[in-house]
């Protein structure tokens, strides 16, 4: 007879004991793990360390500040069994509720005289012969409406059919003139654009008087903000890496933009930007930023507090130096001390950097008296392509039955890809400079015999190569092993020796980048557009793109109205309901961005767009065997 699970004894037992939750929790009972502000130190044993004079409470830390204090020790090289204790659980952030469709505050676009028509059939239930007449009042958009009836006599009170909102002196403002001129400092529209919305929605747009000096409000809160962030935000740095166990030292990166590139001979650029990136947390936040420009508006004035901070006869080339000394200097007095400088490879900032720390060691002025600089990893790799692409008149020994530019343009792709992987997968597994300087050498002078098909050190020197596939090439040009002679291969191996040699080496050596520099500038000019002139709102704008870096595109908007308003956006507006749309949509798709099919699919489309034109010359279109699909279906045309 089977075993009859629901009548044994235990289980009645258990169903029974279900009702008492059993507990070892006991009133008033500490654990015997105590910290306080103690912080573990890395490579010091907690038995080591001191312990506290007294028990504190564990202070949680907030979910961004544990994921950034994980990524500092992880890019550290700690292991993940030396966690934080405070790590392991982090404070929840408060979800705001939603609201209600039925109680959101939003406004609407009403016809005039259709509005009048409503308030007839509204006041025909008091009067016999209603005759109104609306008296519209206009204040940039906002409108203030008196209705009278010359029948009864009725005359209402001037009322304002929008938000309004107190102002130091004269009457209320209108809460609309200022939100019309969001769209120009959060997105790359200007002041014509929004004024030719309003046109073909029937509405009349304020004067562009009114328009800029809104626009001006704004830009001066918006600066006001994002100068106040920049401070939290080195502040928030300082505090994450004391909670990592580490130095309040930060490795930042440094890139300037332009309006227009300069060139030689033709200087059209008046305005350029700078900023001053941290490398050391996850969301690599700008700790400061300094801008250049040429331009004031005034007629007469000594350029002492304006929109001008840059000679207009010093070419625009040389902001460079200036923008990051005021990037420097903003950064000094703060928490934070700078350990190294990442910049791209031109040659000014490698200048700038030691006379910047000359000057500040001999006012003492510096918590740490010098920086390392190093130069950016992806400006080296593409400086390797164009040296490999360029030595293509020096090479004799390519087959002739390739095409001569696409096996060097594929080859030049390879040898960069080939490198990239070698020096990312040494400085994971190097614990020092030196030996990552050491192994990188003998990798980069191993990938020439490997792409040869001889892997005999690929064993010890390679790690990327498996030594034991021989047989897979099809990452080189058409799919076969490089077969030049020696001499060409020399002639290759020194290209890349011209880019990483010794000396390309220790200027990589810890294979920083300005990626987040780059993207901020993409940021900038996607606010500030080449294309437009802002010669008094230029800071502004650069000042805007940085604030919506650090706190994201809706809560930067809201603060900035909220500063200039001095009105809070209310939970049932229809502008906190779409900017928090907004906000769960760019955050479904950053992480589809960042998931593993979404990158596969990525690497196979550009495989295929970069290939496109090896696979013209493949099997189906080879010269033993012309394609005749332009022939087949040319249909006797001519042209």
């Amino acid at each position: 007879m089977p075993f009859n699970y629901r009548k044994s004894a235990g289980n009645i037992s258990t169903r029974r004991s279900r009702g008492k939750k059993a507990t070892q929790f006991k009133l008033g009972h500490k654990p015997k793990w105590t910290t306080s502000t103690e912080i573990h130190q890395p490579g010091v044993s907690s038995a080591s360390s001191e312990a506290p004079k007294a028990s504190k409470r564990l202070v949680r830390l907030t979910d961004k500040e544990a994921r950034d204090s994980q990524f500092v020790r992880t890019t550290a090289g700690l292991a993940q069994a030396d966690t934080l204790a405070y790590t392991l659980r982090p404070k929840p952030e408060k979800e705001e509720k939603t609201d209600c469709e039925c109680d959101r505050n939003e406004n609407f676009i009403v016809n005039n005289e259709k509005m009048l028509a409503l308030i007839k059939d509204v006041h025909a239930s008091g009067c016999k012969k209603p005759n109104m007449k609306m008296k519209v009042t206009r204040a940039g958009l906002c409108v203030y409406i008196c209705v009278k009836c010359s029948y009864c006599g009725f005359n209402s009170q001037t009322l304002p059919m929008s938000d309004t909102i107190q102002t130091a002196r004269g009457p209320p403002a209108g809460f609309l003139n200022y939100l019309v001129a969001m769209p120009v400092l959060k997105s790359k529209i200007g002041m014509d654009d929004v004024a030719t919305v309003l046109t073909w929605l029937n509405i009349k747009a304020p004067c562009k008087q009114t328009f800029q000096k809104k626009f001006n409000d704004l830009g001066q809160a918006q600066t006001e903000l994002s100068d106040k962030q920049l401070e939290l935000n080195q502040d928030y740095v300082a505090n994450v890496m004391k909670k990592a166990g580490f130095e309040p030292e930060v490795d930042i990166q440094f890139d300037v933009a332009y309006t227009c590139r300069p060139q030689g001979g033709c200087e059209k650029s008046t305005q350029s930007f700078g900023a001053l990136v941290e490398h050391n947390t996850g969301q690599k936040l700008p700790l400061a930023i300094a801008m250049a420009n040429k331009h004031c508006r005034k007629r007469y004035c000594r350029h002492d507090n304006c929109s001008k901070t840059f000679a207009a006869e010093a070419s625009i080339a040389s902001s460079e130096r200036v923008l990051l000394h005021r990037s420097l200097d903003k950064v000094k007095d703060g928490p934070l001390a700078v350990r190294s400088i990442t910049a791209d490879s031109g040659t000014q900032s490698a200048k700038a950097i030691r006379d910047y720390y000359e000057l500040k060691k001999q006012t003492n002025h510096l918590k740490k008296q010098t920086a390392t600089h190093y130069k950016c990893f992806v400006h080296k790799l593409r400086a390797l392509e164009r040296h490999v692409r360029a030595a293509k008149s020096d090479i004799k020994s390519i087959p002739k039955k390739y095409n001569k530019d696409e096996y060097m343009r594929k080859l030049a792709s390879c040898l960069r890809c080939r490198v990239r992987i070698e020096l990312e997968r040494l400085r994971k597994q190097s614990c020092s400079d030196e030996l990552f300087l050491r192994s990188a050498k003998f990798a980069i002078e191993n990938i020439m015999h490997c792409f040869s098909g001889d892997h005999k050190m690929c064993k010890e020197r390679s790690r990327v190569c498996t030594y034991r596939v021989t047989s897979s090439y099809k990452h080189l040009p058409y799919g076969e092993p490089l077969a030049l002679q020696e001499s060409d291969k020399k002639i290759i191996l020194g290209n890349i020796n011209k880019t990483f040699d010794a000396t390309g080496l220790k200027e990589v050596a810890k294979l920083f980048n300005t990626n987040a520099c780059e993207s901020l500038n993409a940021s900038v000019f996607h606010y500030a557009p080449k294309t437009s002139f802002y010669a008094r709102n230029f800071a502004a704008l650069c000042h805007s793109a940085v604030h919506t870096r650090s706190m994201g595109p809706s809560k930067s908007s809201m603060k900035v109205a909220e500063k200039v308003t001095g009105k809070k956006i209310s939970l049932h507006s229809m502008i906190y309901n779409q900017l928090k749309a907004k906000d769960r949509r760019r955050e479904y798709d950053s992480r589809r961005k960042a998931s593993v099919r979404y990158k596969i699919v990525r690497f196979y489309l550009r495989k295929r767009h970069a290939n496109r034109a090896l696979y013209r010359d493949g099997l189906y279109a080879s010269e033993s065997m012309p394609s005749t699909s332009a022939a087949d279906h040319s249909y006797g045309l001519k042209v």
